[in-house]
């Protein structure tokens, strides 16, 4: 099953299916938990320059680097979510979460109006999951939420936006919707995957066309032939959505 929601910001055009089917969000449920963090630091209520350090023995697998270190690190809370957005580090999601909190998250998407979508355990918490308190989302709340970021919306703060916008142009993880995108075309955004199993694999991204034309897209897959699927999607819903 694949669901999608794309819509072009440039013409207004769009493509949906399935574009409100609830679906475990995996790693795409970072961005909400960036805007969330931008949010609280323009509000005074978290500081992004605050050190934190990670000690090896926190590391829950998965995604990421930290995982991978042998030694005590002390970077800054902004420097964390940086890794959790660019190159989906779990480890440092979930000290990011530890700091924003579930209600921030919660509260930001009831004001948005992301009915589908809610972060309910932290990164690799498998038990929770099982428990029904897992991560969800939509492809509509996805795509919302990045036109929201792309026009500044004045409920998540203009430089909040422009901060997450910054590290999802960074994004390292490039098997889905980029794939398949004609050159010239750029991406920023977060893909997120239950792999190694491969039943579920997202993503969601700003696509900016060679004509300067915008594009935000969220293609979700459940049991579709992973990210092969997701990239395919995408290029027939830019070529759509840009003929």
């Amino acid at each position: 099953m694949i669901a999608w929601y794309a819509r072009n910001l440039t013409s207004g055009r769009v493509s949906a299916s399935r574009e409100h089917l609830v679906m475990p969000s995996f790693s795409t449920i970072k961005v909400l938990l960036a805007a969330a963090f931008w949010r609280a630091v323009a509000a005074g209520e978290l500081r992004g320059e605050r050190p934190f350090a990670f000690q090896p023995w926190q590391a829950v697998g998965g995604a990421g680097v930290l995982r991978g270190f042998r030694h005590a690190a002390q970077m800054a809370l902004a420097d964390y979510l940086h890794l959790a957005l660019a190159v989906s580090d779990n480890d440092a999601t979930n000290i990011v979460l530890a700091f924003v909190g579930f209600d921030r998250v919660a509260a930001l998407a009831a004001e948005l109006g992301l009915a589908g979508t809610a972060l309910r355990r932290q990164m690799m918490d498998w038990e929770a999951a099982a428990a029904g308190r897992d991560n969800v989302t939509c492809a509509r709340d996805l795509a919302a939420l990045l036109e929201m970021l792309v026009r500044g919306d004045p409920r998540i703060g203009a430089a909040a936006c422009e901060n997450v916008r910054a590290s999802l142009a960074l994004q390292e993880h490039r098997d889905g919707l980029p794939r398949s995108l004609p050159s010239g075309a750029v991406y920023a955004g977060k893909p997120g995957d239950d792999l190694p199993e491969g039943r579920f694999c997202h993503d969601c991204g700003v696509v900016t066309t060679p004509a300067g034309e915008t594009l935000a897209l969220a293609v979700l897959t459940d049991g579709e032939n992973g990210y092969d699927a997701v990239a395919a999607t995408g290029r027939r819903l830019y070529d759509e959505l840009t003929a």
